[in-house]
């Protein structure tokens, strides 16, 4: 077992400016556990081999307007590997091990340390010794000794291998200034680290099945979600604005819990149901009008993502009737065919279900003649993967046990279109949540209203 002696000198003077990171409030116990952040660690340790280093950055803070900054978010894989919410971080992992103070390690977390300044302006920082007692770290330290201690570990180690993301584009600050440091660090390197290698594709295979915990979360983004979709039907008429429903479901996804929205909501009215991802938000919304809303909360860095089609004045007409069931029909197809081995890709098992439902009610209606034609009105795939990021990642050709997934097929008919113009402006997507289990599958989502009379029923409470 080789250990590493590594000069003790850059970690200690930076620790004598901050001994001890100032206490760090733990306000909610229900996120995934440390204990699970370091399993899925110390499996990509093993991945990685000995001979290996990795780098890997979160994101960087990026400019909004004048001297605001958009709210931070943690780079998805950064996140699911260290569970560490906070900006101007960098992970090293060291496989085979170095000896850094004295200690023996095979991770360090840099970070931004607390202090007095920073409390009062910024607000909590958790600091490298929370870190370690916080989130199972075997170090943590100052992100200003990042540059001195990752050449002093990676030379002395040996390392062969590089695994890691490219540092953020457009950094400032701090994030810059390390950014810049390992790319110095990587040019002197040379040929020592030539066989360089990405953490995507094994961190793409280890996220696509949800453990336990995380199908936990989940569900609770999907809960939160579904009672944003039901009091924005109970909520909708004539006359409001859509910016008025966006509104109202990012305070139920914030009432409950989600410290952000999925991603920006979709309220499309009237022709901007036809718009797949029209976030505009600002139409006034009229009588007769269908309204296309896909929104979801993330809860706790997980998720949802759902659509409800209903009618603005509470009432289907019978054209919005007749193409919102057979979206229905072809949901309900998808849903069922979803099981393990069932394959995603486009002429697949699922993919078929849905539209051999959409192309024989499209022809019943006179509004396609052909199977060709039914790409003029429903363009996009069939559904995707949800968890860390809402278009999850999707490594595999075939459905698993602990998969959490979308089922989202759509009719969009835009005025103008070729069929009888009493189509036009209708745009219908209703999209379901599904988990797969060892023997099919769960439809986290089926609470939301989905049927004509259950959407009908709701409005009119």
């Amino acid at each position: 077992m080789t250990q590493v002696a590594v000069c003790a000198l850059t970690l200690l003077v930076t620790s004598s400016t901050v001994p001890q990171s100032p206490a760090y409030p733990v306000f909610e116990n229900d996120k995934i556990p440390s204990s699970e952040h370091a399993a899925r660690r110390q499996a990509l340790r093993d991945h990685m081999g000995r001979k290996s280093i990795g780098v890997f950055f979160t994101n960087a803070v990026h400019h909004r307007n004048g001297d605001v900054n958009f709210q931070f978010r943690a780079e998805s894989n950064f996140l699911y590997l260290t569970g560490f919410e906070e900006p101007d971080a960098a992970l090293v992992l060291i496989p085979g091990g170095a000896v850094v103070d004295g200690k023996r390690v095979t991770e360090i977390l840099f970070v931004n340390e607390a202090t007095q300044n920073s409390i009062t302006w910024l607000g909590y920082r958790m600091g490298s010794s929370n870190v370690e007692t916080l989130l199972d770290f075997d170090m943590g330290a100052s992100n200003a000794a990042f540059a001195d201690v990752l050449s002093a570990v990676a030379q002395a180690a040996g390392a062969t291998r590089l695994y890691g993301n490219s540092p953020p584009q457009a950094a400032t600050g701090t994030m810059s200034r390390m950014a810049s440091a390992f790319a110095k660090w990587r040019s002197a390197s040379g040929a020592a680290l030539s066989n360089e290698r990405s953490w995507s594709r094994y961190l793409a295979r280890a996220r696509e099945i949800k453990s336990p915990l995380e199908q936990k979360m989940v569900r609770r983004a999907v809960v939160i979600s579904v009672e944003a979709h039901i009091a924005a039907m109970q909520t909708t008429k004539p006359g409001m604005r859509e910016y008025e429903i966006a509104g109202l479901v990012k305070y139920v996804f914030a009432r409950n819990g989600c410290e952000y929205p999925g991603y920006p909501p979709i309220v499309g009215s009237g022709p901007n149901s036809t718009i797949l991802h029209y976030n505009t938000n600002r139409r006034m919304m009229q009588d007769g009008d269908i309204i296309c809303m896909d929104t979801a909360g993330e809860f706790h860095g997980y998720t949802a993502d759902i659509t409800r089609s209903f009618p603005v004045n509470g009432k289907f007409s019978p054209e919005q009737k007749a193409i919102y069931e057979i979206v229905l029909r072809a949901t309900d197809a998808g849903i069922a065919a979803c099981k393990p081995g069932a394959t995603r890709r486009r002429g697949g098992d699922v993919d078929l279900a849905i539209r051999q439902i959409l192309i024989k009610g499209l022809q019943r209606l006179g509004i396609i003649q052909n199977a060709n034609q039914l790409g003029r009105y429903y363009m996009h795939g069939w559904g995707h993967n949800i968890g860390l990021d809402v278009h999850d990642v999707q490594p595999r050709g075939t459905l698993e046990p602990g998969m959490t997934l979308t089922v989202e097929p759509g009719i969009y008919i835009k005025a103008g279109s070729p069929c009888d113009e009493k189509w036009w402006n209708i745009g219908i997507r209703i999209e379901d949540n599904v988990l797969i289990t060892a023997d099919g599958r769960v439809n986290m989502s089926a609470s939301a209203p989905r049927t004509v009379a259950e959407i009908e029923a709701t409005m009119r409470r």
